[in-house]
């Protein structure tokens, strides 16, 4: 997740639809998230577990606007992110100065993964971060080669998982009860159980290859000025220029959502139990549906920071300047809520209800950051705890 710094473009310029963009996808993390704390830990669908009509068109929602769309965005910000700070820093060796950077990232992950929610992304973002940073400033071509090799493994990866599950596909099977540290009755009890959910989460995310293409991806769209140029298009341009992207984004979606929805008619969407074919359908839809909404998401931001103001585009914009905060701040107030040894809501509320408490809390947070902005803050809380932590590990 890149929290970014007073500026987003390497022109010094903040372009707001960088921040509406993250801000949304933060909206639709909490969305997504809120099931494993409320109800099950082993899926982020839930459709067999909805008993009512309201559920059942919350699950719906939910697939098709935030599960698989949101994540794949953060990642390709990030990419972006460690663009333009290799292009703000003056040389000599870049690569040192933004390491200590993402170790005070791993260094927040990690303790965010083993106290609040094991299925934490900062360290995963963190890791990938540490590996390719050597290549936030290469050439745009040089990255390009990168970024469309990755997005071939993951397509190669994801085809070859799908049509293996789709040729020798079983009957359904139920899948076994996966205890959840959150329907502990004690907080020592649920603590414990975080290293071993943190290692599980953690490692499934950091192995996907579709995470590292769209992480790749963000860098060379900044490398090269495509993300400028798709955000702010010169005005002679027109709408033209960016028609290409467009057609292939809207493509890539409607195709990966439809295969998403084929698949929910054959258990893709189960959290209790195993069905081949489903997951079939939804492991091919996974690189389609992801770059899509990449585009997708950054087509409304560009949009939105066009429009009028609103509420909704001020409280995405205070999001999207304090992601960490936004970040750490839902998985606070989800742990409170849903522990068994804390509210104890865990297991009591339904999908519809799930999804109006993620809701809530975001426009709360976000409401809440934009004050501390108002006050006259550059950055968000816990985004100066990591600055503040970055300058230690610096000196060190």
């Amino acid at each position: 997740m890149q929290t970014g710094t007073a500026t987003d473009a390497p022109t010094g310029e903040r372009l707001l639809a960088i921040d509406i963009a993250r801000g949304l996808a933060l909206l639709g993390v909490g969305v997504v998230n809120v099931l494993a704390f409320a109800q099950v830990w082993s899926s982020v669908h839930a459709l067999d577990m909805a008993h009512t009509a309201v559920d059942v068109v919350a699950e719906y929602a939910v697939a098709m606007l935030f599960i698989h769309r949101c994540y794949p965005l953060l990642a390709f910000l990030f990419g972006v992110g460690l663009a333009w700070q290799w292009q703000q820093l003056a040389e000599p060796r870049k690569v040192r100065r933004l390491r200590p950077r993402l170790w005070a990232l791993l260094l927040i992950g990690v303790c965010h993964g083993l106290l609040l929610w094991p299925g934490d992304v900062l360290s995963t973002y963190a890791i990938v971060g540490l590996c390719v940073v050597a290549l936030a400033g290469a050439s745009a071509q040089r990255l390009r080669r990168w970024a469309i090799a990755a997005y071939a493994l993951a397509a190669i990866f994801y085809g070859a998982a799908g049509a293996m599950m789709w040729l020798w596909a079983g009957p359904p099977s139920l899948l076994p009860e996966v205890p959840s540290s959150f329907a502990q009755s004690t907080l020592r009890v649920a603590l414990a159980m975080h290293p071993g959910e943190f290692l599980e989460r953690g490692l499934a995310q950091t192995l996907a290859p579709d995470l590292w293409a769209h992480v790749l991806f963000g860098m060379w769209a900044a490398r090269s000025g495509a993300l400028v140029t798709f955000l702010r298009p010169a005005p002679t341009a027109g709408a033209r220029s960016r028609l290409p992207w467009h057609v292939a984004g809207a493509t890539l979606l409607a195709g990966g959502s439809i295969l998403e929805i084929i698949a929910a008619g054959h258990g893709g969407w189960a959290a209790r139990s195993n069905h081949d074919l489903g997951l079939a359908l939804m492991t091919l839809a996974a690189v389609p549906v992801s770059v899509g909404a990449i585009w997708a998401w950054l087509a409304l931001a560009t949009h939105l920071a066009r429009a009028q103001p609103s509420l909704l585009r001020t409280l995405a914009i205070a999001s999207g300047r304090a992601p960490l905060t936004q970040f750490i701040g839902q998985s606070l107030l989800f742990a409170l809520l849903f522990n068994d040894s804390l509210f104890g809501w865990h297991g009591d509320v339904g999908r519809a209800t799930c999804v109006a408490i993620a809701l809530l809390v975001w426009q709360v947070l976000s409401a809440g950051i934009a004050q501390w902005f108002a006050r006259g803050h550059r950055h968000g809380p816990l985004e100066i705890v990591w600055r503040g932590l970055t300058r230690r590990l610096t000196r060190a």
